[in-house]
């Protein structure tokens, strides 16, 4: 596989955008902190932008068919750590090195820094998948998806133990993503995606009887119906906890005067903030404040929120589109790599990051329900940081390595390449004999 000595325009493209967010989030974590009262956040993330440089250029100059080789040790490493955080949940227990934080196991204290595995499995799992899709045609049959579709769900039920709902559903989309490029037939995902669907609005019975107070005024605000102390409601409703029932409520019901002042609470302060800055931001620092200063987690998940409020329209404008630029040269990179393994790689990991910037920006205008997602490069947080700058390292190094195959290009199987058929020749208008195929 041949070197490029000289960075493609693209990686530097790639680059420049991603240091551009990051600089915005380090601006809009201190907005956070002017607003807040608060200190050493911005201070924090700075240190935390340099180790995801580092992040990015070892990523970006390590050929990456060597992390392909090295992806089911990471990924067992990865579920190690997650299983070890599932068993501390189990136990209800918390201490230094596995704190738990808002009843959540999500961190494992390292003294300088808490480390989030969710997040370092997420790129782990793109490494695993794009490795084991790389070969063979064994996922254009049915049966053929039940190895990708588990090496999803284990880290998936892992991560909701925790629970960790947002970064879960991240692992589905980028499954059907790769799936999809790879190969798969369309008719072969639909039918999963239907069979899913019907899961996700199956009726289960749960009895009131068991229940707490304010669980039972959950359980009843999400249920289908009520009979005789039992309600009916969705299967993904029926295992959910009870903050996270919470939160599907106050979505679903955003519009209502009485959530706003309880369980809409915080999204109606996002909506709000993100309004405030009307173009170009807010004006006047004393309004800005005290609207900025009523939104809770706004220097982690509610950060969007924050750059709507200080820099308007504009800012949010200006912010989606380094984000695009980002997503479409990493589908130029995708679309000529016709190495196998390269091309699932980079596939991943933009359809990881627009998941996440689609979940995180919908959920502070109110589009889909807060799920406690981040947003890449601007969100504090080490672990986030340094794991989307490595990701976007992998990018940058397959766009550098695009090695030329003399072959078919990748994911072609013998059905899809059989001879078109024959069709006798046929006249055309001007009367010139002319053969055509099908």
């Amino acid at each position: 596989m041949a070197e490029v000595r000289w960075p493609r325009y693209t990686g530097i493209i790639i680059a420049l955008a991603m240091c551009a967010l990051i600089g915005v989030g380090i601006a809009a974590v201190r907005v956070s902190e002017r607003a807040e009262g608060t200190r050493g956040y911005a201070a924090k993330q700075t240190i935390f932008a340099g180790v995801g440089l580092g992040a990015f250029a070892i990523c970006a100059a390590i050929p990456y068919p060597k992390f392909g080789r090295a992806a089911y040790p990471i990924f067992a490493l990865c579920l190690g750590l997650l299983l070890v955080l599932g068993v501390a949940r189990y136990l209800h227990h918390s201490s230094w090195l596995l704190p738990a934080i808002r009843g959540s196991h999500r961190w494992i204290n390292l003294g300088v820094v808490n480390v989030q595995p969710s997040e370092l499995t997420k790129l782990g799992y793109i490494l695993l998948l794009a490795w084991y899709l790389r070969l063979g045609d064994h996922y254009r049959h049915l049966l053929g998806l039940i190895p990708p579709l588990l090496l999803t769900l284990i880290p998936m039920f892992l991560i909701l133990i925790e629970p960790d709902l947002g970064t879960a559903l991240l692992l589905l989309p980028t499954l059907y993503v790769m799936l999809f490029m790879a190969g798969a037939k369309l008719r072969h995902l639909l039918g999963i995606v239907a069979v899913g669907t019907v899961l996700t609005f199956l009726p289960v019975p749960q009895s009131l009887g068991e229940m707490g107070a304010d669980e039972q005024t959950e359980r009843r605000a999400n249920a289908y119906v009520e009979l005789d102390g039992t309600v009916v409601t969705a299967l993904p409703l029926a295992i959910m906890e009870l903050h996270q029932l919470s939160r599907i409520d106050g979505w679903l019901h955003q519009g209502r005067e009485d959530i706003w002042q309880g369980k809409g609470f915080h999204l109606r302060q996002s909506k709000i903030v993100l309004g405030s800055g009307k173009l170009a931001g807010s004006g006047d620092w004393d309004e800005a404040e005290y609207y900025f200063s009523r939104l809770p987690d706004d220097h982690t998940d509610f950060i969007f929120s924050i750059i709507g409020g200080q820099w308007g329209f504009a800012g949010c404008l200006g912010v989606l589109a380094l984000y695009t630029l980002i997503l479409l040269f990493g589908l130029e990179i995708a679309s000529s790599t016709y190495e196998p393994f390269g091309r699932l790689l980079a596939l991943g990991l933009v359809g990881l990051l627009a998941a996440q910037v689609f979940i995180n920006v919908g959920m502070t205008m109110g589009l889909t329900p807060i799920t406690g997602m981040t947003l890449p490069f601007i969100s504090y947080g080490g672990s986030s940081l340094v794991v989307n700058c490595a990701a976007l390292g992998l990018l940058v190094n397959v766009g550098q390595r695009r090695p030329m195959l003399l072959a078919r290009r990748p994911f072609e199987h013998r059905e899809d390449m059989r001879p078109a058929p024959y069709r006798p020749l046929e006249r055309s208008s001007s009367g010139t004999a002319c053969e055509k195929r099908a």
